[in-house]
Formats: structure tokens, sequence, C-alpha cells
């Protein structure tokens, strides 16, 4: 049995892990190859962009750009009570691990998105760990739960000083630093799972967004919007199965807990970074409203259609 703040982990986990799988099953069904390409794109630059809020959050608290602290210093997630690792190594330099559970690799089996999840792992961890350490991380992926046969996934991230300019030695490694003091690491705030999941939406869906723009066009946009339709639909089934579980009807507390953006778009400021090529618009008319309708809850958004020519 979980918590009521770990089912709502749970459900917000899954609800991230849908957005990349629908999005970019609608992206490579609809262009073929070069949605494909799109697709790992957009996938590597949420990559590195994560990669750098992480590092940047560790340099204002002082904390040294390595693997131990890329991997247990102030996670921009909290853990999934589904997920299991098996930790072998954990130091500066390297990090060793098997997971054993993933609840992503669960979520795209169940909905048949085992490919779409494959590109995932192949691009997400590369971009965003090598990002991290300024381009220096070397990650061997060599299973993968999305993988056909494979059991596990199996990680050897590696940071090492002689791969690294001899200006950010100091930065990474606290035997190059002679004037390294340790962290207060009780200083570094914490993330909780709304806010985290919020984020992380929002972020990839606008890289995914963005890259299929530029590689597509106006097919690329047609396909997200696709995308953003079917999601609608899928969001509305698994939040009403989520309540029924629960014995609760849907209102915008549930939402709220349950789902991690807020369907009323101009309550969220994060919309107001990611701006280019209408992300918001798009997200409000083709995925909050619909996704509104179909949990009956239209009266309590105030977001309305955007003006004609800025949408589909």
């Amino acid at each position: 049995m979980y918590t009521e703040n770990q089912e709502k982990i749970i459900s917000l986990q899954d609800s991230y892990t849908l957005l990349y799988g629908i999005l970019c099953r609608e992206i490579i069904t609809r262009c073929g190859p070069i949605g494909d390409r799109a697709v790992r794109e957009g996938t590597r630059r949420f990559g590195r962009d994560r990669g750098r809020k992480r590092r940047q959050i560790h340099l204002d608290h002082h904390v040294k750009i390595n693997m131990q602290s890329l991997f247990s210093v102030a996670s921009d997630l909290p853990t999934d009570p589904r997920f299991a690792r098996e930790q072998q190594e954990l130091n500066p330099q390297e990090r060793v691990s098997h997971t054993l559970i993933c609840p992503m690799a669960d979520v795209w089996k169940e909905y048949g998105l085992m490919e779409i999840g494959r590109i995932y792992c192949e691009e997400f961890h590369n971009a965003c760990y090598s990002e991290y350490a300024y381009g220096c991380t070397k990650v061997n992926l060599s299973k993968t739960q999305t993988q056909k046969g494979d059991a596990y996934c199996s990680f050897n991230v590696v940071l090492r000083p002689c791969d690294l300019p001899e200006e950010l030695r100091p930065v990474c490694f606290a035997e190059y630093d002679p004037f390294y003091e340790e962290p207060d690491l009780s200083k570094i705030p914490t993330t909780d799972a709304k806010e985290g999941f919020r984020s992380l939406w929002i972020r990839l869906y606008f890289y995914l967004l963005q890259a299929s723009i530029e590689y597509l066009g106006e097919t690329g946009r047609q396909a997200i919007v696709s995308g953003l339709e079917c999601l609608a639909k899928t969001t509305a089934g698994l939040l009403s199965q989520q309540a029924a579980a629960r014995g609760t009807a849907i209102d915008s507390a549930f939402l709220e807990a349950h789902y991690p953006i807020c369907l009323d778009t101009e309550k969220d400021e994060l919309w107001n970074v990611y701006t280019e090529n209408h992300a918001r618009e798009l997200v409000n008319d083709h995925f909050c409203l619909p996704l509104a309708e179909l949990l009956g809850l239209q009266a309590a958004l105030k977001n309305s259609p955007i003006p004609a020519g800025l949408g589909a």
C-alpha cells in the first residue's frame, strides 16, 4: 500500500511519462524517419536543459560538479516508490547501478510505447548527464528495460579529472580545490513532486514542439496538436480510473494534486519563459480545454481559445 503522498507522486510520474510517449508516437507515425530525428533532437535538448539547471543549482550552493553530486545531491524530483535500483558504486568519478524496476518502462509497455521509450533511454540520459559536467561525462547504458530481452537497466556514468580542462578540475573535484569547504546541503531547497513534474512537463513538451517545427514545419506542428489531443483523451481516462480507485470525484483540487500542470495556463509563469512557437497557446487549446471538457471542469477554468490564426 502506498501513502497518499506516494500515490500523488505516481500519478504525476505516469502523466509525465505518457506525455513523452504519446507526443513522440504521433510525431514518428505522421512523419517517419524525419520525425524520429526530431524526437531525438527534442529529447536531447530537454536533457541538456535539465542538466544545466541541475548544475546551476549545485554551483549556487558550492557543490562540486561530479557524479556523486549529480546522483545524490538535491534531486529535481522525488523518488517514485515503485522504483528499485541496485547501486554498485557511487563516488565523485563514477556511478555504477542497475535499475531493477523502472516505472516509466512499465507505463510505456502498458500503452504499447516501448519503442518510443527506447528513444528516451538512448537520448535523454547521455544528454543530461553530459551537459551537467560540461560535456565531459561518459555514459554507458548497455541495457535498458525498453529494449526487448533486457531485464534491467545497466548504467556506468563516469567523469574523470583527466578529461576535464585544467580550469574545471577544481570546480568538479575537491582534491583540486585548495580552498574547498564542505557545503551545507541543508540550505538547498527541496523540490516537491508537483513543482518538479510541472517544470519537466512544460520543458519536455516545449523542446519536442521546437524540434518538430524546425525539422518538419507545419507538419511537425500538426503532429504535436494531434498528440496533445490524444494525450487529453488518455489523461481523462487515467485520471478517472485514479479517482474511482480512491472513491473520490474529479474536481479542481484532485487535478491540482494529481496532474503536473495547471489547466489554467494563465496562472503558470513558466509559460512566459517557454514562449516560442506559441507553446502555451497550443497546450491551452488542444490539451487543457479538451481535458477540462472531458472531465466536466470547464467552469473552473478562465483560459479561453486563443485568437484565430494561432491555433491548429
